[in-house]
């Protein structure tokens, strides 16, 4: 494996989901070289004093209960001139060999690939089209771009024709009509992610290159027109309108979206990491509480014979210790639990229940001293910030995850599709951070050449995260710097980025 494969090996993305959540997407490589893939990854989140959320308030049932994970494959990476012509291998031609089975035989197995081939076919597109824009935004030279956008130019619409072709295939009394509203619902989604890519491209040119955007702006918006016709004759119910608020539209493409993209999406089961083990361990501090209390009745009544009021003083008192010595013994063993295990383990399951790894998963806050020097070195507090917090310090949580894929078994299972990797998304709602922040607004002056003008100016806060990424091919550090205030989130800030192989 080359340098440039092993510092892909992980690959992350944080931004803003909306006003009070950030989503992290978290992209693990399966390494071929190897029967398992392992990742670790240690997020530290940096939280001022002054916000009050410490283990005190902010317990582990809130943090996962604001924390949203979707896990999900990796789009297969195909170029955008792979997709279309006769190649093979190539998506057109397994979506259509798709089609010429389900005449052959239509039975579950057969509508189930169908289907597959439709949704891998719609994934594999949107994920082209929005890598060649991002390539064209990546260029430096005029003809590198005229080059890309002539290729979009030119290769779109053999791909949305290629698909469309296909219609004919399952236009028969032998495919019954839901099979082919799904043919249906793959072309309308076909559709929108043109228009969609194709009006991303315009923008980009318009700001940031106007001589490209005058040469290929007619031709490009020619391509939006030619979708926004196609719907409009196929009666899509999908084209929007100026003087309306489109509820009915993004309600739709949302679906749609949500549909095509299943095809990617693992199923998963979390149960509480070492249930049985507590289990074992608060029944032996029941027994070694027993055992105190039934000891000392046997002693009492071995020092003074029958009972009377001594031993009857006696065993109110062994009673009582016995409640407590259970529950700091069950205190005990709860603090050294959390030591060695996680709070959840995630097995991952394909949609045909195969097992296919699995994410372990532990939530705690440390004092700072406990924390790795060279994260704190990376943190790379200033003054301000001790004066922000009263000289108290920050208030240091810290999540962990455990990954582990099992590469050869994934690699066996999926022979029509090289799945590259798993996409973890995790979503992490701040709501609770605002409760104890000041106004967001403040005043401010500023001097005229007569008096005065008052100004307001925004309030914020800072929350550092700093993330540790490693794996047997390396090891990456991140810090991020999220701004908000009472109104939520303002900006991510990326501060530092590292790799170490």
């Amino acid at each position: 494996m080359d340098s440039l494969e092993k510092r892909d090996m992980i690959h992350e993305n944080i931004e803003m989901h909306d006003r009070y959540q950030f989503e992290l997407k978290l992209g693990y490589r399966i390494s071929e070289e190897e029967v398992d893939t392992s990742y670790n990854i240690e997020m530290y989140f940096f939280i001022p004093s002054s916000l009050d959320i410490n283990k005190e308030t902010y317990t582990k049932k809130d943090f996962y209960g604001d924390l949203q994970t979707y896990i999900r494959f990796k789009s297969p990476t195909v170029q955008l001139r792979a997709i279309a012509g006769d190649g093979e291998n190539n998506p057109v031609t397994k979506l259509k060999n798709s089609c010429v089975q389900l005449l052959r035989r239509q039975d579950d197995g057969m509508a189930a690939n169908y289907i597959r081939q439709i949704k891998m076919f719609s994934c594999i597109v949107k994920s082209a089209l929005r890598d060649h824009i991002y390539f064209v935004a990546e260029q430096k030279l005029k003809e590198d771009v005229d080059s890309l956008i002539s290729e979009y130019l030119a290769i779109v619409p053999v791909i949305a024709s290629d698909y469309r072709n296909l219609r004919s295939l399952i236009t028969t009394p032998a495919v019954s009509d839901q099979l082919r509203a799904y043919f249906l619902f793959g072309d309308e989604y076909l559709s929108l992610m043109i228009e969609e890519s194709a009006y991303s491209l315009i923008n980009y040119l318009k700001k940031n290159r106007e001589e490209e955007f005058v040469q290929y702006s007619a031709k490009l918006y020619d391509i939006v027109r030619n979708e926004i016709r196609h719907r409009d004759n196929n009666h899509y119910p999908s084209i929007p309108k100026e003087d309306d608020d489109n509820e009915d539209i993004i309600f739709r493409k949302s679906i749609l979206k949500k549909f095509m993209s299943s095809v990617l999406y693992l199923k998963t089961m979390t149960e509480k990491e070492g249930l049985f083990l507590e289990q074992l361990l608060f029944g032996i501090a029941a027994g070694l509480s027993m055992l105190f209390a039934t000891s000392v009745a046997f002693y009492s009544q071995m020092r003074y014979g029958s009972i009377g009021v001594s031993v009857f003083a006696i065993l109110i008192v062994s009673y009582m210790f016995k409640d407590r010595i259970k529950e700091i013994l069950r205190m005990y063993f709860s603090k050294k639990m959390q030591k060695s295990l996680y709070d959840y383990k995630t097995t991952l399951f394909t949609a045909e229940k195969e097992t296919i790894g699995w994410i372990k998963e532990v939530f705690f806050f440390t004092k700072e001293e406990k924390v790795p020097q060279e994260i704190l070195q990376i943190r790379n507090k200033d003054h301000m910030t001790e004066i922000e917090n009263g000289g108290m310090g920050e208030k240091v949580a810290v999540y962990l995850g455990n990954v582990n894929l099992f590469s050869k078994k994934l690699i066996d299972l999926y022979k029509d599709y090289t799945m590259e990797g798993v996409n973890n998304i995790m979503r992490y709602d701040i709501s609770r951070y605002l409760q104890k922040m000041d106004n967001p607004k403040k005043s401010l002056f500023i001097l005229k050449e007569q008096g005065h003008k008052e100004i307001y100016g925004k309030r914020v806060y800072h929350m550092n995260v700093v993330i540790k990424y490693h794996s047997t091919h390396g090891t990456d550090y991140k810090h991020y710097r999220i701004v908000v205030n009472r109104d939520g989130i303002r900006r991510i800030e990326e501060v530092f980025s590292e790799k170490i192989h």
